[in-house]
């Protein structure tokens, strides 16, 4: 078997070998935790710019992240101002040797989501706008049977032929397929671009229900993605638990100058 013989430089870094033993962790794990150690103690961690700096995917680097985490190596946390609400600043502590508070604190943050995620009912989200209108009973009532009755199937057919058919200018070809087919892709769209954001912000991407989707589908209507964009951010910034009923909300307050009529 062939011995490994080390050739130092001036440049180095030193890391505990601790991490680097750890069979939980994979080498993944490993060599993405040695990059950001031998960073500068100032250095700004960003997702984007760590994939810049290897040729693995955002997915991969996200999961070597997730994997530090798991195992207390490194910790996130989103930062509050001076009232208490969250920023769209994050700070990130990194440790060559695992954290159990880093773990508890972990295990405690998910175990909230989950918790949270199984409390949203239909009963707490907002009722629909439109609501279901039931269909009124049609009773079938006994016509007297008088000479007259025999003429009501002709005086209904006169009547109808009676009523003339609207001209051209008066006929109107309706446009919702268009619409719905024009929402529907908004709505994907603004999804997508909505977990892109969550990803960046290290939150868990959630599932999103048929109810929820066809609530933001009404309320995206015909306003255009360059209106609606903003207000993610500020939906993932603002509202952790539930950022897709606040964006909703965001929506629906657009003012009436900035919607689209089709």
């Amino acid at each position: 078997m062939p011995k490994i013989k080390k050739v130092y430089e001036k440049d180095y870094t030193i890391i505990s070998n601790r991490i680097l033993c750890d069979a939980d962790l994979t080498l993944k794990a490993k060599g993405l935790f040695a990059y950001m150690w031998s960073q500068r103690d100032d250095w700004d961690f960003y997702v984007t710019e760590l994939v810049k700096h290897s040729k693995a995917g955002r997915d991969q680097v996200m999961s070597a992240l997730d994997e530090l985490e798991k195992h207390g190596y490194l910790f996130r946390s989103r930062n509050r101002n001076e009232l208490g609400q969250l920023t769209n600043k994050s700070t990130w502590l990194l440790s060559d040797a695992p954290k159990k508070s880093w773990i508890e604190q972990k295990n405690k943050k998910s175990q909230e989501k989950k918790t949270v995620k199984k409390s949203v009912d239909n009963s707490s989200l907002p009722k629909s706008e439109n609501p279901t209108q039931e269909k009124p009973k049609q009773g079938n009532p006994t016509l007297t049977r008088t000479d007259n009755n025999k003429d009501l199937s002709k005086q209904g057919l006169n009547l109808s032929l009676s009523k003339s058919l609207p001209n051209k200018n008066q006929r109107r070809v309706s446009k919702t397929p268009a619409q719905n087919y024009e929402r529907d892709e908004k709505t994907n769209q603004l999804i997508f671009y909505l977990n892109q954001k969550r990803a960046e912000w290290h939150l868990d991407i959630t599932p999103i229900s048929k109810r929820e989707r066809q609530q933001l589908a009404s309320a995206v209507g015909g306003r255009s993605l360059k209106d609606i964009k903003p207000l993610v951010d500020t939906a993932v910034v603002n509202a952790e638990r539930y950022p897709l009923g606040y964006l909703v909300t965001m929506i629906k307050n657009l003012p009436e100058a900035e919607h689209e009529r089709i």
